[in-house]
Parts: C-alpha cells; sequence; structure tokens
C-alpha cells in the first residue's frame, strides 16, 4: 500500500506533466521550431557530440523538441544512431535499435516512429553509448528528469551505460522543485534552446 508521501509525489507529478504537456502543445509552432533548431544546434556544436561514435535519439511526439537535424548529422558524420523500440507485450520496457537511415523508421508503439521489426536490438548490458538524447516532461538543473510515467527510460538506463545523458527540452520545461523517485534515471548534461549544461 502506497505511504501518504508516495501518494503526494504521485500526485504532484501528475500535475507538473499536464501542465508541461499543456504549455509544449500550445506554444506558437514558428517559436517552437526556432527552439528546436536551436537546441539541436547547441548540441550539435559541443565537444560530447563531436568526438561521439554512437548516439542514442528518439522521434519526437507530442509537441517534444525534434532530433531531425541531429539524426541528419550523426548519418552524415558515420556515427552509429540508435532509436528506442518498445518491446510488444512487455510492459514498460523497451530496447535501442541501429538504424542507418530515416526508411528503417516506421509507425509503433503509441504512433511513434521507431525501427522496425526486423532490425535487430542490442544488448543493454553489453553496449556503452557515447550520447543518449533522452526526451522528458520536465527536468531540474541538477539533471533530474520526469518523464511520462511508463518508466521506459528509468528500466533501460538501469541497465546499460552512456558516456553522456542529455535532457533535451525547451527551456520552460525546466523546474526546479522537480519531486522525483530513487529510480528515476539522471542526466549528466541539459539541453535547452539557451544551450547545453553539463549538472
Amino acid at each position: 500500500m502506497a505511504t501518504v508521501q508516495e501518494n503526494a509525489l504521485a500526485e504532484k507529478k501528475k500535475e507538473l506533466r499536464q501542465r508541461m504537456r499543456n504549455l509544449r502543445m500550445h506554444q506558437d509552432v514558428a517559436k517552437a521550431t526556432a527552439s528546436s533548431l536551436a537546441a539541436q544546434k547547441a548540441l550539435l556544436a559541443s565537444p560530447i557530440w563531436l568526438k561521439a561514435g554512437s548516439v542514442f535519439l528518439y522521434q519526437a511526439t507530442q509537441g517534444e523538441i525534434a532530433t531531425d537535424l541531429l539524426f541528419a548529422d550523426a548519418l552524415a558524420s558515420k556515427k552509429s544512431v540508435f532509436f528506442p523500440r518498445v518491446r510488444k507485450n512487455e510492459c514498460g520496457l523497451m530496447d535501442f535499435v541501429e538504424v542507418y537511415g530515416p526508411d528503417d523508421l516506421v509507425s509503433g508503439a503509441y504512433g511513434i516512429m521507431e525501427p522496425h521489426p526486423s532490425l535487430a536490438r542490442i544488448a543493454p548490458e553489453d553496449y556503452i553509448c557515447d550520447v543518449a538524447v533522452i526526451p522528458g516532461v520536465a527536468f531540474s538543473s541538477m539533471g533530474a528528469r520526469l518523464g511520462f510515467g511508463g518508466g521506459f527510460y528509468d528500466r533501460y538506463f538501469a541497465r546499460t551505460r552512456a558516456k553522456a545523458l542529455v535532457g533535451f527540452c525547451y527551456s520552460f520545461q525546466m523546474a526546479e522543485d522537480l519531486a522525483i523517485a530513487p529510480w528515476d534515471v539522471s542526466m549528466t548534461h541539459i539541453c535547452t534552446e539557451c544551450g547545453l549544461m553539463a549538472v
């Protein structure tokens, strides 16, 4: 049975998720596009990206900050590129799968583009990624992350390692009073349209 404290934390997370989703979905399109480009360019110019041989990306959905510029650059610079794919019939679990171009992505779980089922997943325990670009509902400057509530990223990065975990978001998604649980994965960097910072 959940404690009063756990119930209060869950309610706070629920309220923050709703508020941030509303802000993200209802922002001005031109401003959102400009902010998305600025955030991607900030990461592209950073040493952690320039030195990376492998990157984990995601396909933006529901107003998330885009990664298309990162994807194109990674392919052009011959980086190994991985996207998440949700496991069927295994609640809350996903894998990262190497892709070789946009055509390798198809509509998958929740209507999000993900690697084609024919592409082999990597074993998380046997792989260290250089840069993992991670979406979220909110982040703090200390690296705390609030996800969508499914626990996919938390479970995955409890089993694999990345040299840099980059929380990728709009600046309005920063929340310093972010309430997180001990199992929530923490970021090593945060990147917004204002730039990239280590935490």
